[in-house]
């Protein structure tokens, strides 16, 4: 059932729809969210995005709240910041997490009440620091995907490049230790489907994974077909003698007849 609320804004009474604030900043914080996690190369889990734009929308009610002061209200932007990060990134590296998370918020805001203050468009409110739209959600989704798209291209075209390296690596997996050289590569994208975690494909002259181990199916796509692998997480990883951080899955691949022997997703040592 839809709920909704009288609130006045610039003298004039509206109806605000509660259900339709908080679908509309949950789009938004997820967009925040999956921002902020692309910058930080963190890979969160979907749920924990989802949940945590969810906990975010919920602060959006503060639209009823009679708050004039600006202290206030950035106060309880970064609560509402630090509370999201925790449920959404834990607590690993905590504050540098939090600040990015809070940044990242604060120019969505920023850039949302700029093209509100310059345009004025009738359908658009901006309460508390709370965006509303009186649009149809499924295009007001529509738009905010549309834009996390292009911030997603503009992180991929601008972010520092890494230039193709031979270099050595060490990984370990049940215990054993294997060694051998391999190529960061730039072109390879490939992560495990459910944590996202980037796989480092080794050939069978280095690793080999039995039928009877449990692995997960890696699939991917090349211009010969669509196949898969199947990868194990390692427990440690070293790139040219500096550890990676985990989690990082290494996927075991039939020899690459190269001068390398394992394929290095450069996200690794971003």
């Amino acid at each position: 059932m839809t709920v909704t609320a009288g609130r006045l804004c610039h003298n004039i009474a509206v109806i605000i729809y509660v259900d339709v604030l908080i679908f509309i900043n949950t789009v938004l914080n997820y967009a925040v969210l999956a921002t902020a996690d692309a910058l930080l190369k963190r890979r969160c889990m979907l749920r924990r995005l989802l949940v945590g734009a969810l906990i975010g929308a919920l602060f959006s009610l503060t639209v009823f709240l009679d708050i004039d002061g600006g202290i206030i209200l950035f106060l309880i932007r970064v609560l509402s910041s630090a509370i999201i990060t925790a449920v959404t990134f834990g607590f690993k590296e905590y504050i540098k997490t939090a600040l990015m998370t809070l940044c990242v918020s604060l120019l969505y805001c920023g850039g949302l009440i700029l093209f509100w203050q310059i345009f004025k468009p009738p359908d658009m409110l901006i309460i508390n620091d709370i965006p509303y739209f009186r649009i149809d959600p499924l295009l007001m989704l529509g738009l905010t995907a549309v834009i996390y798209l292009i911030l997603l291209i503009c992180v991929r075209l601008f972010r520092e490049r890494i230039k193709t390296t031979i270099v050595p690596l060490c990984f370990s997996v049940n215990g054993k230790e294997y060694s051998c050289i391999g190529k960061i590569d730039t072109a390879c994208d490939l992560t495990e489907p459910f944590s996202r975690a980037p796989v480092i494909i080794a050939d069978s002259t280095v690793f080999t994974l039995s039928d009877s181990i449990p692995a997960r199916i890696i699939p991917y796509t090349t211009v010969s077909g669509s196949s898969y692998l199947r990868a194990v997480p390692a427990q440690k990883v070293t790139i040219d003698k500096k550890p990676a951080q985990l989690p990082v899955y290494i996927a075991a691949a039939p020899e690459l007849n190269t001068n390398f022997h394992a394929i290095i997703n450069s996200e690794i040592i971003r």
